[in-house]
């Protein structure tokens, strides 16, 4: 009834007031007054979309807290993170891909040094890359725009030159998986 209503809400709002501290923690900011309202209702905010895309609010508090601890290892901010996470779930990636794509992603951004705007656009070549099912020749321009050797990736991911990698794209004969994995490939050795 009433009562059950009311823990499961003061429940919610404890978990988010947890969730904001560790983030607050994660970003270096103390956490007072308004400013904690208002990361706690952002957090809840959080808490629910990561619940209906993970189908549980315990595997949406264990993403909220994976990334606030990532966000402590690189430059980007928690929200910078969640927002990529979010993005790359909506795309199509698993709750297991997430976290280790971002690192790699993170890697190279900042070896590159190209920011909260590289962040966004690799996470999107990618994700569209995701979405479609295939390796498309505008998201490996994307990312080679950004900096990062996809081209030769890919080809060496497939065994050919670049050439016939460009090819094979054209024709639609690579998968986005195999794609996705010469970027790993390509950023684990590179960054």
């Amino acid at each position: 009834g009433v009562e059950a209503s009311i823990n499961r809400m003061s429940s919610g709002i404890s978990n988010a007031m947890k969730l904001a501290a560790a983030a607050f923690a994660a970003s270096g900011v103390a956490a007072f007054g308004t400013a904690a309202v208002k990361m706690a209702g952002d957090m809840e905010q959080s808490r629910i979309a990561f619940t209906t895309m993970l189908g549980s609010a315990r595997a949406a508090d264990a993403m909220l807290r994976d990334l606030a601890a990532f966000a402590m290892t690189t430059p980007f901010t928690f929200i910078d993170l969640q927002d990529a996470a979010r993005r790359m779930l909506a795309l199509g990636f698993s709750a297991q891909q997430v976290l280790p794509m971002l690192t790699n992603i993170g890697n190279a951004v900042a070896g590159l040094g190209l920011g909260k705007e590289g962040l966004d656009r690799i996470v999107l070549a990618l994700g569209q890359m995701q979405a479609k099912g295939r390796v498309m020749t505008q998201e490996m321009n994307q990312l080679t725009e950004a900096g990062i050797r996809a081209w030769d990736a890919l080809a060496a991911k497939i065994g050919v030159s670049v050439p016939e990698a460009m090819k094979k794209v054209e024709l639609g004969e690579v998968s986005a998986a195999i794609g996705i994995a010469a970027f790993m490939a390509e950023t684990d050795k590179s960054f």
